[in-house]
């Protein structure tokens, strides 16, 4: 049983490192919603300027929706 008891806790580990957000900033016109193609969470941008924190295993995909940039700290 101690082999399964190790999964779980490599596992738990991982998802912990990997759940940081990535915050990104809309830079269109209008409002943008877009949704996760991993999480499939909607992330809302209410107009220029927004800034919203994405669930890391979304950014690849949104970094390829346009007007959509990773934020700069």
């Amino acid at each position: 049983m101690t082999c399964c008891q190790d999964k779980r806790v490599s596992v738990t580990a991982t998802v912990g490192v990997a759940a940081t957000p990535v915050e990104f900033e809309y830079r269109g016109h209008a409002s943008l919603t877009a949704v996760g193609s991993v999480t499939r969470k909607l992330y809302w941008f209410e107009g220029p300027g927004a800034r919203v924190r994405v669930h890391p295993q979304d950014a690849a995909f949104l970094d390829g929706v346009p007007n959509l940039r990773r934020a700069v700290a």
